[in-house]
């Protein structure tokens, strides 16, 4: 198996592109080529060496996605030593017991931000070596600026880069690459070591099944500290995909048409966003431009499964297609930048509704499903073997195995996922009890409840943690009923409970911008959000909704009683992960009041 080392220099030798990278700078992307890649890489490296960083050394990374990430990112794995990847949303208490945990020796920050968290905490862990800045950094000692360290490293010659290739060789496919670590909804961060060969494998594992190459063009978004992000990097680049950084969510609409990217790494959360902003543009609209909205939208309907399975559309379909996608398709694509070949969505379920529409819009969406433990992908859809509602079929080299378990959540043929191949983390730094209770017979358990049907689709179901039983004897899983609500034009966030109820419940948060509309058109009168979440005719509307979206669901799975909050759940509130997922404890203990006389109301009446 390759380490990321070779596959890292291979693609610089093989490539040689003169758009490798690109980075935005005052206002306009610049390229930076394949050979100036490697020499920069080459010259922090040599810095590197020189404030002591060693194989095995653990060094931290506290950065938005950037150029100066990938290629910090590059440095130390070239040097054998262990990237700790950091979000910058968390707290300096989060990152002292991170930085404590892994024993790291420095850190390479971003921002003023950034730097200011990194020095307050330097001064309670004496461990912490270096500081290597990438904006302006104090003159202090142990602080550096990443700018002149790389400045001045780049030898005249060839020396310093034949320095790095002979370094970067000798490390071992079984090397740890990086300890990441997982985001704690649950209660601590735990840290993840993933191998060079971990990486590696999912990599090999991914460009089997995406023909990609030198003229496709990807956008990073997602953060680089998150597993999903960081392994489609290293795919991308081993491919000679040029990668082109996004300036923030604010410009990610202008980044699409600057870079016209064909391939992107999303999560379901930023496909609603898209979703949601045309739809309103739609709303908008005359009445004609609806109606040939929507019309376009069914003939993309109707048109697409014929192409999922390889099939020829009828001669009338294609006609209308042609005519319909003109006018309608192409707009939303040209929105994306016009090339838009993949989007690959991981990291939480996918509405299949969602996948539908931009299917039918001429923009396929990938669905896969994988853990950080698991490098991260186990599953993924990819061209001509796509089932929507499905992670897709288990890649190459991994194995999945579902044990069986009783309280599935309501699933037929569901039980825990167990994985096992070459992706698989050799386990978690420094708690040898995690690592037990993680693998049963060199098998990983994911935690994860899901199915396999007849042609090896994986379709997850639940969280098993999240499982809960009803006074009734009932098992539930949460997930399966919120999914229900993604990208539901009035629901913004759900969390469904009632673990020893009676019936179900859930706390909501509703989508304001569109259910402000709603009241402005009804003509209520309410003066704060509190005031609207309570009205009487606003409940009401949104019990019908809840209603429509879960008739599907058995009786003891549908939402009997619910709350609606006036607020988001945020990460700076500690609600939600860093990874925004839900933290259930935190969110219950803290509305604990609201949800017992939720129960109370239900029970009185």
């Amino acid at each position: 198996m390759l380490t990321l080392n070779e596959m890292f220099l291979q693609a610089v030798d093989k490539f040689d592109k003169p758009d490798a990278l690109l980075t935005r700078i005052a206002g306009k992307y610049q390229n930076v080529s394949s050979r100036e890649v490697l020499r920069r890489v080459a010259a922090l490296a040599t810095a590197l060496t020189h404030w002591g960083v060693q194989r095995g050394e653990r060094v931290a990374i506290l950065s938005e996605n950037r150029l100066e990430w990938t290629l910090t990112d590059y440095a130390l794995l070239g040097l054998g030593a262990v990237v700790v990847p950091l979000y910058t949303t968390v707290s300096e208490s989060e990152i002292e017991y991170i930085l404590r945990d892994s024993a790291a020796q420095g850190m390479v920050v971003s921002s003023a931000e950034q730097l200011r968290k990194a020095l307050a905490v330097r001064a309670k862990l004496p461990e912490i070596r270096f500081i290597l800045a990438m904006e302006g950094a104090p003159s202090e000692p142990g602080v550096y600026r990443w700018q002149e360290a790389v400045a001045s490293r780049i030898a005249p010659g060839d020396d310093s880069v034949a320095w790095f290739r002979q370094r970067a060789l000798e490390a071992k496919a079984e090397d740890t690459a990086s300890l990441l670590y997982t985001s704690g909804t649950t209660g601590e961060p735990k840290g993840v070591m993933l191998t060079h060969s971990n990486f590696s494998s999912n990599v090999q594992a991914c460009k089997s099944l995406f023909p990609l190459g030198t003229k496709d063009r990807a956008l990073s978004f997602l953060p680089l500290c998150h597993v999903f992000e960081r392994m489609a990097e290293y795919w991308f680049f081993c491919q000679g995909v040029s990668i082109a950084y996004v300036e923030g969510i604010s410009a990610l609409a202008q980044n699409f048409l600057e870079v016209r990217p064909s391939i992107m790494a999303v999560v379901p959360r930023l496909l609603e966003s898209f979703h949601g902003r045309i739809m309103e543009n739609v709303r908008r609209a005359s009445p004609f431009r609806q109606k040939l909205f929507h019309r376009g939208l069914q003939v993309g309907q109707e048109y697409f499964p014929h192409r999922l399975q390889g099939k020829t559309p009828p001669l009338g379909l294609r006609l209308k297609h042609a005519v319909y996608d003109r006018l309608v398709g192409a707009k939303v694509r040209a929105s994306l930048g016009g090339r838009m070949t993949y989007l690959i969505s991981g990291a939480a379920p996918l509405a299949p509704e969602l996948a539908i529409f931009f299917h039918a819009m001429g923009v396929p969406v990938y669905e896969g499903y994988g853990l950080t433990e698991t490098s991260p992908v186990i599953a993924v859809n990819y061209p001509a073997h796509t089932k929507v509602g499905t992670v897709g079929p288990v890649i190459p080299g991994v194995e999945v195995r579902l044990e069986e378990d009783d309280s599935a959540g309501g699933s037929e043929n569901a039980g825990e996922i167990l994985v096992r191949g070459p992706n698989i983390t050799p386990g978690y730094y420094g708690v040898e009890s995690r690592n037990h209770l993680a693998f049963s017979d060199g098998w990983f358990r994911t935690g994860d409840l899901g199915t396999l049907d007849a042609d090896g689709y994986l379709r997850v179901t639940g969280r098993k943690k999240s499982l809960f039983k009803t006074s009734g004897g009932k098992y539930v899983a949460p997930e399966r009923i919120e999914n229900l609500f993604q990208g539901h034009p009035y629901v913004q966030q759900i969390m469904v409970l009632g673990s020893g109820q009676r019936s179900v419940g859930a706390l909501i948060v509703p989508n304001f911008e569109w259910l402000e509309v709603y009241v402005h058109e009804q003509q209520i009168e309410v003066k704060s959000r509190e005031e609207l979440v309570s009205h009487s005719e606003i409940r009401l509307f949104f019990q019908k909704q809840i209603e429509e979206a879960t008739k599907s669901l058995a009786p003891y799975e549908k939402i009997h009683h619910f709350v609606l909050l006036p607020r988001e759940f945020t990460t700076a509130s500690g609600e939600l992960s860093v990874t925004l997922k839900i933290k259930r404890r935190v969110v219950e203990e803290r509305y604990r009041d609201q949800i017992a006389r939720m129960y109370g109301a239900a029970q009185r009446g």
